[in-house]
């Protein structure tokens, strides 16, 4: 498939113009904005043109003595005006906050809070003074469906296909991606909406385009970065799907992640209970060591898979007392493994 030029590259050019136009009084001609950036003047009409469409700016254009159109923006109406970050860098920071968790260091975690909370603010100002919803667009691009903790993916591919699609989500531009498991997998166009982490990889949930074009209605689906084997991103622009419930989504999406809050009790023996004391495994967590040596566990959580697969992994080492729910599911696993070995047992 064709690949095209990163579009993420050109924002930081972009925000370098508005703050530049912003504060110079007689403004600049297009030569002068080339001359300054390194780039034809084609490039600084379509940087212009972005300013304009994209960012929601409006660039006043004045005619000065030598009869040269010069171009400038009032101070007031550049966006992220408090905060020293570009378009890019604020994006970093977003998937940072996205794809990395400190759930053990507490104050770091409000610190973070506590940032995003005037960046979120910031873009909320600027979308008033602009009229324009591009800077919450760009706050809400990473999503927290839970707080998952892993690490960020680093395959040079990917990351590449990831750069494109950011920029594809930002422009609201529909992207045609090869995907599957398979050499070339399945040819499709879908809108990039967001972009999460589970488990050590990046997803992102999009619009199908073509089936909901099919079913005439909004069709979600979660797909996983790794498995994007090409990209191209379009000259096709998409409405953000204002149906879209982000919550109800990952409650009912492939990941279960369900907002209902259940008390959680868990029961392990003698033997572990060195391991189990020795870390917080989640904040609200309550331990009492029984008379027996045993330890039991108290906590607040929905059932997420994450959840479930803590649980699992301890095999025999751990009994789920509550909820109902809970001790259900775990049995059920525990039978269905069981008949993987007592088939043609006597």
């Amino acid at each position: 498939m064709e690949y095209l030029d990163d579009t993420v590259g050109k924002f930081d050019r972009i925000y370098y113009l508005i703050e530049y136009l912003a504060n110079l009084n007689n403004g600049l001609t297009v030569e002068d904005m080339a001359a300054e950036t390194g780039k034809n003047e084609k490039t600084i009409r379509r940087d212009l043109q972005s300013m304009r469409a994209i960012i929601g700016l409006n660039v006043l254009e004045e005619r000065g003595p030598d009869r040269k159109i010069r171009y400038r923006i009032e101070k007031h109406a550049v966006p992220f005006r408090p905060l020293v970050f570009n378009i890019e860098e604020i994006l970093t920071l977003y998937f940072i906050r996205g794809f990395a968790h400190f759930k053990d260091i507490s104050h770091i975690q409000r610190n973070i809070n506590e940032i995003f909370k005037k960046i979120k603010l910031e873009a909320v100002e600027a979308r008033k003074r602009s009229g324009n919803q591009f800077h919450e667009r760009v706050c809400n691009l990473f999503v927290l469906p839970k707080e998952l903790g892993g690490k960020v993916y680093k395959g040079d591919d990917e990351i590449g296909f990831l750069q494109k699609l950011i920029g594809a989500a930002i422009d609201h531009k529909i992207c045609e991606i090869a995907y599957g498991n398979g050499e070339g997998g399945k040819v499709f166009k879908i809108a990039p909406l967001h972009f999460y982490n589970y488990r050590d990889a990046i997803y992102l949930l999009t619009k199908n385009m073509e089936m909901s074009a099919k079913y005439s209605r909004n069709i979600f689906t979660d797909l996983a970065l790794h498995r994007i084997k090409g990209l191209k991103v379009l000259n096709e622009i998409f409405e953000y799907p204002t149906s879209l419930d982000l919550k109800k989504h990952f409650k009912s999406g492939p990941f279960n992640f369900d907002d209902e809050q259940h008390k959680i009790v868990i029961k392990f023996p003698p033997r572990t209970r060195e391991h189990v004391l020795e870390r917080d495994w989640y904040p609200n967590q309550k331990m009492e060591i029984q008379n027996d040596g045993s330890v039991v566990m108290t906590f607040m959580s929905d059932l997420n898979l994450i959840l479930i697969g803590w649980i699992r992994g301890y095999g025999p080492d751990v009994e789920v007392l509550e909820p109902k729910e809970l001790r259900e599911i775990i049995i059920s696993d525990l039978r269905k493994n069981l008949s993987l070995y007592s088939d043609g047992e006597s």
